[in-house]
């Protein structure tokens, strides 16, 4: 007899067709019969056969979950229908929508009174930017990797119950303090609220929008006037759209290590994105430069911070973030390759040891660093949790810039 028939002789006629509990119910029964006829075999082929269903189905699920990528933002204009792939790139300009939008952005995240000044920012003298085209850049393998390893990412607050120490503690609720101070001073502004609202960043992990400058083609070396970047599909912005951020290619000698660099400040992200003007001669160098009148690019970018470390100390050789125990890695106490002036880590006073505890997941450096007051604030992350979402062309001025009209509605 098969299976459906022994249905028939529990069920009776017309009961095919019940709800799900009656149907399991009835499937009880069945083999509650089976038991009683001596019809072991048939049994255990039965009850086999379920348990293969729900194994296969199982790892049909786990199979299909792996292939599955993850969705888009739904404002992007050339994700795919297709769950199963992301092949897509598209630079896709939205500056007649966010121009005056990130304009405002980068009128509100300038310090005017800082440009021009501090180690990396002493060559400018511009004061202020004009935003003059806005991409956003729609990658699609990029895109699923960052928002793989986003998820991955425990929330800030669960990873911060879990810090044994007080004042480790205390440091991350300071850091988390001062995103959101800075994030509460952009919500005054209605467009750059709402425009930060709609990205729909992911606060329990938090994710933050950030600026970081790269130079582009034709950056000039201001000390030799020799041309860098040549080649406009040679630079690091052209890398950054098409491959994302990668902390391999960071310095170590970095003040935080090897990490990527991010601010929230636009004029930080402004000293990093290159000088484009021919300086004079060799043998003069930067006499006569000015910056005034360059275009360049930053990316307004996509970073998940998780739970930071608030730092007072420089990182060098630093290749990822201490444990919440506080212990950074063992071979940075034998690296003696530093910047100059910065302290050995041997004499830093802070514990260095070979550990399998949890991990913060980035590190913010506040404003005072070994001692030194600092003009901003900068983070860094150790592994691919930014992502840059919008090329930003500007122009740097002398002046700051007019407001334009009313933008156009998202």
């Amino acid at each position: 007899a098969t299976w459906q028939d022994e249905r028939s002789k529990v069920e009776g006629p017309g009961e095919g067709d019940d709800e799900c509990g009656d149907c399991c119910k009835n499937v009880v029964e069945l083999w509650k019969n089976m038991v009683e006829e001596e019809r072991h075999f048939a049994l255990l082929l039965d009850v086999g056969l379920c348990m293969a269903t729900l194994v296969a189905l199982g790892c049909v699920s786990f199979i299909v979950g792996g292939w599955v990528k993850p969705r888009a933002p739904k404002y992007w204009t050339r994700r795919t229908w297709n769950p199963f792939s992301d092949d897509y790139y598209a630079e896709v300009e939205v500056t007649s929508e966010l121009r005056d939008i990130v304009q405002q952005l980068f009128d509100m995240t300038t310090q005017s009174e800082n440009m021009g000044r501090g180690e990396d920012g002493k060559w400018a003298s511009h004061k202020s930017f004009r935003v003059l085209q806005v991409h956003r850049i729609e990658n699609g393998p990029l895109w699923t990797s960052y928002a793989r390893l986003r998820k991955s990412i425990c929330s800030w607050k669960s990873t911060a119950k879990k810090i044994p120490q007080a004042g480790l503690r205390l440091r991350t609720e300071e850091a988390i303090q001062e995103l959101d101070f800075e994030d509460e001073k952009l919500s005054t502004a209605g467009m750059v609220k709402n425009f930060v609202k709609s990205l729909g960043l992911d606060a329990k992990r938090n994710e933050r929008l950030m600026f970081h400058g790269s130079p582009g083609h034709r950056a000039v070396n201001l000390h030799t006037g020799q041309v860098i970047f040549p080649d406009p599909d040679k630079t690091p912005v052209y890398a950054i759209k098409h491959s994302g951020f990668d902390d391999r290619l960071s310095s170590v000698k970095g003040m935080y290590g090897s990490g990527v660099y991010f601010a929230q400040k636009a004029c930080k992200a402004d000293q990093y994105a290159g000088q484009y003007h021919w300086p004079p001669p060799p043998g003069s160098p930067q006499s006569g430069y000015s910056s005034i009148g360059e275009r360049a690019t930053v990316f307004l970018s996509r970073v998940t911070l998780g739970c930071p470390y608030k730092t007072d100390l420089s990182l060098e050789q630093l290749r990822r973030p201490l444990c919440i125990e506080g212990h950074f890695d063992l071979n940075l106490l034998w690296n003696e390759d530093l910047r100059p002036g910065s302290t050995p880590w041997r004499m830093k006073g802070v514990p260095c040891c070979i550990c399998s505890h949890p991990r913060f997941d980035s590190v913010m450096a506040g404003l005072n660093i070994d001692l030194r007051e600092r003009l901003y604030r900068e983070f860094v992350v150790y592994d691919k949790q930014c992502y840059p979402e919008f090329m930003v062309t500007y122009e740097r001025c002398l002046k700051p810039i007019a407001p334009r009209g009313r933008p156009s509605r998202r």
